[in-house]
């Protein structure tokens, strides 16, 4: 399917608006919560939270135009003050049905069932239900004219957290935190976290025209294993399946164990190559890492990325009395091999 402005343009309204809210990907869903002057609370679902900034720490939120009433907007230029709160799989039902067009004086915590939560430093109301919310501050905003829509900008003043879900970087775990975010504007889907990528630098920039393993290597990409053992014939010339010629029951059953043999020996090399490289891989990251010390054998050090330097560094300091950026631990043995280690 390809098409152009003007046919997506000729469009049923509600089948474009579903597409082009959906085509650029999965969102985060959060809820925002304010409050009048007079002590009225508001509620409303929105997927267009955006970091702008971590210094200061600001973020940003879509307000669709000004033409009809919008609370949410009302009351953050009144007070100056509003929250945002993770949406969880415990209440998702709930926070979609904020959406609803209520009138301006029924809160949609009461009519939804959520309960609004106060603390002294924002005017505001959190949602108590939520387990990652934010106190934030209005500081400016911006209107599209594309569209009449405006970015919204405010200042992180408080976070309310959980502790557990902040990992050692500072990286939070939102899988941990049960998130959900949205395609569309009704198409929830749970957080997952499939992988962590090291930081990006141009030192250490993978060769992605090489390929990742060797031809005569079985890999399954599905389940993302090594499958040669499983499958019903030889899949490489090291690996040969041997048909035997007579009938014999004794011929039949040596030929199968030894089929068996061969192939586990086939496996027990392979892994041990994974091993090698492996090993390779740790010592030639650890003996191009800076340090200022001659390491002894036996000890455990740990290494660290240095923003500053752009470079790794070994030192005697454990993770948990520092927040640099931690990428393991490593003991050096008599043959001089770094070997890594659990802490």
């Amino acid at each position: 399917m390809k098409v152009d402005l003007t046919e997506i343009m000729d469009w049923d309204e509600r089948f474009r608006l579903k597409f082009i809210n959906s085509i650029s990907g999965y969102k985060g869903v959060h809820l925002i919560g304010t409050k009048n002057k007079n002590g009225q609370t508001n509620l409303a679902i929105f997927n267009s939270i955006v970091h702008i900034g971590a210094s200061p720490p600001l973020i940003g939120f879509i307000m669709r135009p000004l033409t009809v009433e919008r609370n949410t907007y009302n009351n953050i230029l009144e007070t100056q003050y509003y929250t945002i709160n993770h949406v969880h799989q415990s209440f998702l039902k709930q926070a979609h049905y904020t959406s609803a067009k209520f009138p301006a004086d029924v809160s949609e915590f009461d009519e939804c069932n959520l309960t609004p939560e106060f603390s002294k430093n924002i005017f505001a109301p959190y949602v108590k239900e939520s387990t990652v919310k934010l106190g934030i501050q209005f500081k400016e905003e911006k209107e599209i004219e594309a569209n009449g829509t405006r970015l919204v900008v405010g200042e992180i003043q408080e976070v309310v957290i959980e502790d557990d879900y902040i990992e050692e970087d500072g990286q939070i775990d939102l899988e941990k935190a049960k998130d959900f975010c949205v395609t569309g504007l009704n198409q929830y889907s749970a957080v997952t976290k499939t992988e962590i990528m090291p930081y990006a630098r141009l030192t250490e920039l993978p060769n992605f025209n090489a390929k990742e393993r060797p031809d005569n290597v079985v890999f399954d990409e599905d389940s993302q294993s090594y499958n040669a053992n499983i499958l019903p014939y030889g899949t490489n010339i090291g690996a040969p399946n041997i048909k035997p010629s007579g009938v014999s029951t004794w011929v039949n059953t040596s030929v199968s164990s030894f089929n068996h043999s061969f192939q586990n020996k086939i496996e027990l090399i392979k892994e041990e190559y994974q091993a090698l490289i492996d090993e390779y891989e740790i010592n030639d990251m650890l003996y191009k890492a800076s340090m200022s010390f001659e390491p002894i054998i036996g000890t455990a050090y740990h290494l660290y990325f240095s923003q500053k330097k752009g470079e790794n560094f070994l030192s005697l300091i454990p993770p948990t009395s520092w927040k640099m950026e931690y990428i393991g631990s490593y003991i050096l043995n008599n043959d001089k091999i770094w070997k890594k280690v659990s802490l």
